[in-house]
């Protein structure tokens, strides 16, 4: 039987940017990688197999309090960021979810480095699991319409 620790590693090792940028740990084995940006891998997961991420061991490239809340909503048991906000630490230690990280940030900063990520700062305040999964779709919505 493989540790949470061991598992944590094995989904660490699996990140391989920007070919890989999410990866999924379950009964031993890499069980499922993503790439892309901010919270795309795991929402593509969470649409395509809800199910693998309960029990699951995730390691990302970039943890902020979003991807924490989707994670934490989802089930899994352990998280590893490489980079990892201080607000996501909380909320994880605050679900008693093991996790570790390469690097600790106060936030996680947007794509153009002036401000708050704009996913981050959608939960920043919000406790609930759904009601946090709300904002961060409206947000994406949102920027994606802004895009177009």
């Amino acid at each position: 039987m493989q540790s949470t620790q061991e598992a944590m590693k094995l989904a660490a090792a699996a990140l391989c940017p920007p070919e890989v940028t999410c990866a999924v740990v379950r009964e031993g084995a890499v069980a499922a990688t993503q790439s892309g940006l901010g919270v795309k891998p795991i929402r593509t997961l969470l649409a395509t197999d809800p199910d693998l991420l309960k029990g699951a061991v995730v390691a990302d490239t970039v943890i902020g309090k979003a991807a924490a809340m989707l994670l934490v909503r989802a089930g899994v048991v352990a998280v590893h960021g490489t980079v990892m906000s201080r607000s996501a630490a909380d909320l994880l230690d605050q679900y008693h979810l093991p996790h570790r990280c390469d690097e600790l940030v106060p936030m996680i900063i947007n794509r153009t480095g002036d401000d708050m990520c704009p996913l981050e700062k959608s939960v920043l305040e919000i406790e609930d699991l759904d009601e946090a999964a709300a904002a961060i779709e409206a947000t994406v919505a949102r920027l994606m319409a802004q895009k177009k």
